[in-house]
């Protein structure tokens, strides 16, 4: 058991060296995307509300004129979704966000009234994509996603080997392990907040950490699809024709055929494809869903606007179901409020515990160090005398 312990507490310390960082920056950037849904209409406002309102509006511009419009603000830039946004939070703007990397995207706000351009921000410019990016990628594309995904494969050996170092060896000794003592000394108290804290936040973590292998690994991916389904993920790509007309209003034809086939309020999502021969995809989710991300897809022509394909959330397998289920799990929105406020604390003590971890190395290092050469000079003393 000693020699387990030993083996444990090995990976414990070098993995937590090698990947604590980076641990910590991923957690710290999950904890402000917990909120994204909440914070994002008050930091950018001009991407949600209308600037200027006027009770002479008596109807909004189509859809084909706003895409038309906003095909020119991006400056050559191709479009690669829109937003028309359900009324009940007085949300008016459309948004527009083009092609590209994520952090070169223009996300772009249109009054639906007048077709102003209300605000124009890059992705690199905007809180919650550049935190996504960091979150995910560390800002390095391929390369950063492959760190990540090695970093939560590391970080979900340090939280089991944790535990088991945690595991106290007889019972007078637990309570002392289930109590931070906030009055104690610095030393103590660092080590309280790394393994009493660690081992309350554990299960969360774990979670969380276990979830986000969905983004980094394919195989995990599939995985969930061949467990539920015992097969593979089906693609979404639609063969459709081959360029959008822009004469017409198609897309506002899309629109209200959207609206009729899912009449429920929500957020209309249109997605305009780089393959020339896709569809157009729209998606809507169901707000009146018991849970998040429960989402209804229907295909159109883009050349016709004509319906080609319902993927409503009801007749989806449930390899799909349950994967829709992982990114509610992994942000912490899966029952609203109480859950994300539980998954923000969670994400601040995961990017706080190899901070901890650290300190704890740190000061045990420097004490051995001091015995060493004491007993070195008293070694070389008694050899001279």
């Amino acid at each position: 058991m000693k020699d387990i312990k030993k083996v444990f507490a090995w990976l414990h310390l070098w993995l937590g060296l090698a990947v604590g960082l980076i641990f910590s920056v991923v957690a710290l950037t999950g904890a402000i995307l917990v909120f994204e849904e909440e914070l994002d209409p008050i930091c950018y406002p001009s991407l949600y509300y209308l600037k200027q309102t006027n009770n002479d509006y008596q109807s909004s511009l189509s859809i084909d004129s706003l895409y038309s419009l906003a095909t020119q603000y991006a400056k050559g830039a191709k479009i690669n979704s829109l937003i028309v946004r359900d009324k009940s939070r007085h949300q008016a703007a459309v948004l527009f966000q083009t092609h590209g990397e994520r952090l070169t995207r223009h996300l772009l706000s249109v009054n639906p009234y007048t077709g102003q351009l209300q605000q124009d921000i890059k992705g690199s410019q905007h809180l919650f994509t550049f935190s996504e990016e960091l979150h995910r990628q560390l800002l390095m594309g391929k390369t950063g996603k492959a760190i990540t995904g090695i970093c939560c494969l590391s970080y979900l050996v340090i939280l089991i080997t944790g535990l088991v170092l945690w595991w106290p060896k007889h019972k007078k000794n637990l309570r002392q392990r289930l109590k931070i003592k906030w009055d104690a000394k610095f030393k103590r108290l660092n080590w309280d907040l790394h393994a009493v804290a660690g081992f309350y936040s554990l299960p969360f973590v774990f979670l969380i950490t276990f979830t986000g292998l969905t983004w980094s690994y394919k195989w995990f991916n599939e995985g969930i699809f061949f467990l539920f389904d015992g097969e593979g993920p089906q693609k979404e790509f639609v063969q459709g024709n081959e360029q959008l007309q822009s004469q017409g209003n198609i897309l506002q034809d899309i629109y209200r055929q959207t609206q009729s086939l899912l009449p429920y309020a929500s957020n209309f999502t249109l997605y305009f494809p780089v393959e020339k021969t896709a569809a157009l995809r729209v998606s809507k989710e169901q707000s009146h869903a018991s849970i998040p991300n429960v989402v209804d897809q229907l295909f159109f022509d883009r050349n016709t606007g004509a319906l080609i394909k319902k993927e409503l959330y009801n007749t989806r397998s449930k390899g799909m179901k349950v994967r829709r289920l992982i990114f509610p799990i992994h942000t912490g929105s899966l029952y609203g409020f109480p859950t994300k406020l539980l998954a923000f604390f969670c994400s601040l003590i995961g990017a706080s515990l190899p901070i901890t971890g650290f300190i704890i190395w740190l000061k045990r290092k420097k004490k051995k160090k001091p015995i060493k050469v004491n007993h070195l000079i008293r070694k070389d003393y008694e050899l001279v005398n």
